[in-house]
This record gives C-alpha cells, structure tokens and sequence, in this order.
C-alpha cells in the first residue's frame, strides 16, 4: 500500500466509519471524535490501509490526516 493510496482510502473511510459508528457528520467543532476507536475500527475492518510507509509510522500519519477531516487539528 501507497501512502498517497491510504490517505486517498482513509478520507473516504472516515466517512463511512461515523456513518456506522453513528457519530454526529459533519464536524462542527462540538463533537470530540476519537482516532483510536477509529484507528481499532480501521484495523478491524480494512487492515491494509493501516500498512503504508511513513515517518515516524503510519498510525501517526493517519492520525493527521483523521484530525485534519474532522477539524481538530487543534489538538496537534
């Protein structure tokens, strides 16, 4: 797997995840989304998307890029 093709995966699966998960979308600020119950899910479901290169790891980086669509890049 591709970091460009995880990344490109992710995105669309944040959206499927708060849709299963039953999480309030679109973020507005509000609501506290949680990466680990997300990144479990991802684990869970869609292993391969969790295997990609990166620096420091691909947890890390997925993490970027789940705060960044759900609007708490505060938090880094």
């Amino acid at each position: 797997m591709k970091k460009g093709e995880a990344e490109a995966a992710i995105s669309h699966l944040v959206d499927k995840w708060v849709e299963q998960a039953k999480e309030p979308w679109p973020p507005d600020g509000l609501h506290h989304y949680s990466f680990g119950t997300f990144w479990t899910w991802l684990q869970d479901n869609y292993h391969q998307y969790t295997k990609f290169r990166a620096v420091p790891n691909a947890r890390y980086v997925a993490e970027m890029w789940f705060d960044r669509l759900t609007k708490q890049t505060w938090r880094n």
